[in-house]
């Protein structure tokens, strides 16, 4: 297991995001998804504004897979455009805004911004709720957190697995508990299915996608170096560590590639 308590430092957070201003934050258009040009204090004051706000929204993390995904497949065609809040995570994201002529700030890596949001709702008694993942990655996730954050008001918590019946149930306690934000961990693209699916249910809820985040969280799995994450290498951390997913970035490339520098000609030629 993995200790977080180098995200807990000796400063007043509230106070220094208070100071944060969200200027300069106009959606940046990368082949058609609107992604939100901010940097990671940005994200975390924009989340806050949402749960003070009221009202359920969807924040989820892009990046070229999950690009080339939903441009490729009909079934993931609708997934996107329903999201409220699109984070820039993939270094490729970036890379593309700037070919554009339209540089988003900052990719923000989903774990980052999770634990900032951790940390943020242990000062501000924020609920969270954990769903996703096997039953006891999920309970290795909620232990780690809470010894890390010892009054983190974490709700509720539920592995990914299951049926129609018991997801009835899991939606249910989410509403009861009345949490402020759900952290949903079902992979792409069911994570983001499902908010779609039950988010008109819920009251006052901010519903974020973060894919294989558990497993990290939960120390199954190791995240990239620092060194190689603050480069914008950990998708090559990911390719080495797990050398089956080369033929899909590959796919994934060729596709990005083309399709930006596509979009970059019909852009010279407008008017």
């Amino acid at each position: 297991m993995q200790d977080y308590n180098s995200y807990k430092v000796d400063r007043d957070l509230i106070l220094e995001y208070n100071q944060v201003t969200l200027d300069n934050t106009l959606p940046v258009d990368i082949l058609g998804v609107k992604v939100g040009n901010l940097s990671r204090e940005q994200a975390v004051v924009t989340i806050m504004n949402l749960i003070e706000r009221g009202g359920t929204y969807h924040v989820a993390f892009l990046n070229p897979w999950k690009l080339e995904k939903t441009k490729s497949g009909k079934k993931n065609k609708a997934t996107f455009p329903t999201v409220d809040l699109m984070i820039a995570a993939g270094a490729g994201i970036q890379w593309a805004s700037r070919r554009l002529k339209n540089p988003i700030k900052e990719r923000i890596s989903t774990l980052s911004l999770m634990m900032d949001l951790i940390r943020i709702s242990e000062l501000k008694e924020y609920k969270i709720f954990i769903i996703g993942g096997k039953p006891e990655t999920t309970e290795l996730v909620f232990s780690n957190i809470k010894r890390s954050f010892p009054n983190i008001r974490i709700v509720g918590r539920h592995g990914g697995f299951f049926n129609t019946e018991r997801e009835k149930a899991v939606v249910e306690a989410i509403r009861k508990s009345e949490t402020n934000i759900a952290f949903v961990g079902l992979g792409f693209p069911l994570e983001d299915r499902w908010i779609h699916k039950f988010k008109k249910e819920f009251r006052n809820t901010v519903f974020i996608s973060v894919g294989g985040t558990f497993d990290v969280l939960s120390g199954n799995k190791k995240k990239a170096p620092t060194f190689m994450t603050e480069k914008g290498l950990d998708w090559f951390y990911r390719i080495i560590s797990r050398p089956w997913r080369f033929g899909r970035f590959l796919r994934t490339l060729k596709f990005f590639i083309h399709s930006v520098f596509r979009g970059f000609r019909v852009k010279r030629k407008k008017p």
